[in-house]
């Protein structure tokens, strides 16, 4: 028979055994340098999924959280992502119910014309080729792909963030 103390110190050794494969395993990951220091939306969508391997899946709730996050600030829910990049980015006024983002500064500085031209082409193109082909894609990615393509996640967050509102 087994006694209380028996099965207390049977578990603390399979809870030390846990454990110490846990940090082994931690120990011999791959590391991915640069990753804790992307945009915080996007690498707390991505983290959980990309830690499992998963990088197509990664790379997709990254995009995904990123439309949401901006479709949230904008108030806009009605139109599909690609056509609300478009238009959150477009050179036209705003609208009541259709607000715009624009780069800081002076709208007539050749550099914030360049920004927000810009903005209007890569916001729709990550879209249409980071968002929409890891969502609707089958394929595995391997972790340089989905590296990258989180990289420009990331950046088009930053971008979003500096952005002001235009109503």
């Amino acid at each position: 028979m087994l006694e209380a103390d028996n099965v207390l110190e049977m578990c603390d050794q399979i809870l030390g055994r846990l454990e110490a494969m846990a940090l082994k395993a931690e120990a011999e990951a791959p590391t991915v340098h640069g990753v804790e220091h992307m945009h915080p939306l996007v690498w707390g969508a991505a983290a959980r999924l990309w830690r499992n391997e998963h990088y197509r899946e990664a790379v997709a709730s990254a995009a995904e959280t990123l439309i949401d996050h901006v479709q949230t600030r904008t108030g806009r829910h009605d139109v599909a992502a690609t056509s609300f990049w478009q238009q959150i980015f477009s050179d036209a006024a705003p609208k009541p119910g259709e607000p715009r983002l624009r780069w800081p500064g002076d709208p007539a500085n050749q550099s914030v014309k360049t920004m927000n031209t810009g903005l209007k082409f890569f916001a729709p193109g990550v879209q249409m080729t980071i968002r929409n082909t890891s969502a609707h894609g089958t394929d595995e990615m391997t972790a340089q792909d989905a590296l990258e393509r989180l990289g420009a996640l990331s950046l088009l967050a930053r971008w979003v963030d500096d952005c002001d509102d235009a109503r």
